[in-house]
């Protein structure tokens, strides 16, 4: 017993220095540092088609992701006022936001100051129209109007300076804002059905998917409620943008982490202490547990620099899988429980284990064949704690098991020995039998729905979608992930083609197929736009007999006033506003984002949209325009969810033949393609059942089957290698098929629908294989015990 005994203590040795090293990497590495991620999309892969692209969704993508608008309402006007003044100074006092913005009593002021030099070459839409139709007429009575009622002296500039308002309306229409906001009292108020209610726009100072930014802003928005309730007790505040959301899915994700775990591990508590009857065994699979998590934590950590939340939730139920070899090993106990010692159960349990855990481990790995960040971060979590729950096993346990073990219960023996006298039937019978279960099987499969849409994988609260949906009707819509990408070789050519593109949209606006949209040529027209516009002020406004000489002679106007117009005019006609000027003023500050900057190709900027009825005809609106698309992240997403799932599928195969190959290299050929009935009946079976119940499958449902397919065969390796005891290995795969489904069970019923689709095909899968296993391996019907 001398060498075996050393030889055990060396491998304790080495399973020992594996324990010291992951601690201290975690403590001094790991721990400090410990970043985790909950964006949902950063587990997808990347749908941009060219840099550009790329470099758009990460601008015009970021910030719109870090503002958010709150929504504030009161009785009256005035205590909504008080409540959101009060409410925007609470949140720039803190850390969390890196800009509030409330009052806008300067704007007009910095606007004139910039566009004031400019005039001359800005038009509004509706004036535009009117000169180039030659409806002067309208013009000057409208001039009139604005002379004779109370309007005309809300005016920028004096009447004798601005006939026609033309400035005026121009300046206007860049305040003038999509839906039911408008500004009063220098803030923006929502008008429509429902009590007086202002808007607080905020920008985050990071990504509202990192935590600790989502902790800095959870508590930035209680005290700002709190400053608001003081304000104003009655006022009530409506949040509305991705952090909001963020923070909810964190919030339930660590829930479920907590839940799923402490559920499972009760399971696994529960289902030791019934079949092994002892706290030693139940200690050593606590310590199994511990180090199966520590594991990958420390392995994720170092090789992506974070941990995704996702990762996390699905790493819970790794419980239901690091304890089966844990179960293997002490059911070996049953075989001779006087006589039975951790170093002699090393020997029949060795070979099931290391087939069992390579096979599974090519099950996980096939989480990294699409390129999906999350996913492989959930195969590196799920094989690295595989590993370390397959070692603690083979090299700690042997020497730290003890010695003698337990019958095994009474009424527990009697199932497994009922199971292991299972007979298949003869081939009468096993024939209509098999016929019967692949039609239905077949019906079900062709039954089966995939669905694609990259929206079946976010999810949020009721009440966060209540208040989404709350704001969105009273602002009368919001912003829209999908916006136009708009590219030039420089800042004229762009201009130009935002303007080509904004004809065609507001062509659908009028026919209420798009709510709106932002634009920069929308604030600042294209040097040839410009020169447009003087142009038609040259010819219908300020030339002999047009409109301005017959409106100021109307009205009593000496020619020297005319004459004094048509030279502001003409000393103005060689400035040209440029988007440079304008970037460069306070006044861009709100559409800034909407500037993409310089690209490979040029310079590139985006059009944001609002209130889209018909995504078809946002389509055609690119027709025929160069360097405009429409960037649609959610159909392209959803695109490259369908192509992965094909690729997963082909996956599925492969796994299916590497496994094949590894079966092969321990039984014969015959024997090992009967291995293999389990796992690949199992994933047929999930997929016809999915598709008898009416329940979609996607590239997730395809992905668990992965699983499935190496959890499988490890329940026809147990069975095979267990021999003439086969109530033994029974015993072994029943509890860890237990234990798997008590933990993927856990994920059946998540609130994210991702972990949702994979607990679900697990589930189900786990519970096929099981039963497969057992009847492909019972010895026919008549043949010998």
């Amino acid at each position: 017993m001398t060498a075996p005994t050393a030889s055990l203590r060396l491998r304790f040795a080495a399973w020992l220095t594996l324990v010291a090293v992951l601690a201290a990497v975690f403590v001094v590495h790991v721990r400090p540092h410990l970043r985790i991620e909950s964006d949902i999309t950063a587990m997808l892969p990347r749908t941009a088609p060219d840099a550009v692209v790329a470099q758009a969704l990460d601008r015009f993508g970021v910030a719109a992701g870090r503002r958010n608008v709150f929504l504030i309402e009161a009785p009256d006007f005035a205590a909504a006022r008080a409540a959101g003044a009060a409410f925007a100074r609470a949140l720039a006092h803190g850390d969390a936001f890196e800009s509030v913005e409330f009052e806008r009593h300067t704007d007009l002021v910095a606007a004139d100051a910039l566009f004031g030099p400019y005039r001359y070459g800005l038009l509004s839409a509706r004036d535009r129209a009117l000169l180039q139709q030659g409806r002067s007429a309208e013009l000057e009575q409208d001039a009139l109007r604005g002379l004779y009622t109370p309007g005309g002296l809300l005016r920028l500039r004096p009447f004798a300076d601005d006939p026609f308002n033309f400035y005026g309306d121009f300046l206007a229409g860049l305040g003038r804002l999509d839906g039911r906001l408008t500004l009063r009292d220098g803030v923006l108020a929502v008008e429509g059905p429902g009590q007086p209610a202002v808007l607080v726009a905020a920008t985050l100072r990071d990504s509202p998917f990192a935590v600790d930014a989502q902790r800095a802003a959870a508590a930035a928005l209680d005290a700002a409620a709190q400053a608001m309730h003081a304000a104003a007790p009655d006022a009530q505040m409506t949040p509305s943008g991705v952090l909001g959301h963020a923070i909810a899915n964190t919030e339930r994700a660590t829930r479920e982490i907590g839940l799923f775990g402490s559920l499972s591990l009760l399971g696994v508590v529960a289902v030791f202490l019934y079949c092994y009857r002892s706290l030693r065994p139940l200690l050593l699979v606590t310590i199994v547990l511990g180090l199966s998590a520590l594991a990958p934590i420390v392995v994720v950590h170092t090789l992506f620099g974070q941990i995704h939340l996702l990762a996390l939730v699905f790493g819970s139920s790794l419980i239901g899988v690091a304890v089966d070899y844990a179960i293997h090993f002490f059911s070996d106990q049953f075989r001779d429980p006087p006589h039975w010692s951790g170093a002699a159960a090393l020997a029949h349990v060795r070979p099931a284990i290391l087939i069992g855990m390579t096979t599974t481990a090519l099950g996980y790995l096939a989480f990294l064949l699409p390129p999906f960040p999350g996913l492989r971060q959930m195969a590196v979590f799920s094989v690295a704690g595989l590993l370390m729950a397959g070692c603690t096993v083979l090299l700690a346990f042997p020497l730290v098991a003890g010695h003698g073990g337990r019958p095994m219960p009474v009424r527990l023996g009697r199932a497994m020995h009922a199971l292991a006298r299972l007979r298949r039937p003869a081939d009468r019978v096993l024939h209509p039998l098999l016929a019967l279960a692949i039609v239905a099987t077949g019906v079900g499969l062709w039954r089966l729905e995939f669905v694609d849409d990259v929206r079946a994988l976010q999810s949020s609260t009721p009440e966060r979608l209540a208040q989404e949906t709350h704001v969105r009707e009273r602002l009368g819509g919001g912003m829209d992930t999908r916006f136009f990408l708009v590219e030039g070789a420089d800042t004229e050519t762009l201009l130009r083609r935002e303007e080509a593109l904004r004809d065609r949209l507001d062509a659908l606006v009028g026919r209420d197929v798009l709510g709106g949209y932002l634009a920069l040529s929308r604030v600042v027209p294209s040097a040839q736009r410009q020169a447009q516009n003087r142009a038609l002020l040259a010819e219908r406004v300020y030339a002999d007999g047009a409109a301005l000489p017959r409106l100021l002679a109307q009205l009593g106007f000496a020619d020297a006033v005319v004459a004094r117009q048509r030279a502001a005019f003409a000393e103005a006609a060689g400035r040209t506003l440029t988007l440079e000027a304008w970037l460069a003023s306070p006044v861009s500050a709100a559409l800034r984002s909407l500037w993409l900057g310089d690209t490979g190709r040029g310079v590139a900027s985006a059009v944001a949209l609002n209130g889209i009825g018909d995504v078809d005809a946002l389509r055609a609106a690119t027709d025929g325009l160069a360097g405009v698309r429409l960037i649609d992240r959610v159909a392209d997403i959803s695109t490259v969810l369908r192509h992965y799932r094909h690729v997963a599928l082909l996956g599925l195969g492969g796994a299916l033949l590497a496994i094949a190959a590894v079966l092969m290299l321990r039984y014969a050929p015959r024997q090992a393609l009967q291995q293999l009935i389990a796992p690949l009946g199992g994933c047929l079976l999930t997929l016809a059942l999915h598709g008898w119940f009416g329940v979609p499958a996607n590239l997730f449902t395809v992905l668990a089957l992965l699983l499935v397919l190496g959890l499988g065969v490890d329940y026809g390796v147990f069975l095979r290698e267990g021999g003439a005891l086969r109530p033994i290995p029974m015993l072994a795969i029943s509890v860890a098929a237990l234990t798997t489904l008590l933990a993927f069970g856990m994920l059946s019923v998540s609130a994210t629908p991702f972990i949702r689709s994979l607990g679900l095909a697990v589930l189900t899968g786990v519970a096929s294989t099981w039963l497969l296993a057992i009847l492909a391996s019972a010895p026919r019907a008549g043949a010998a015990a």
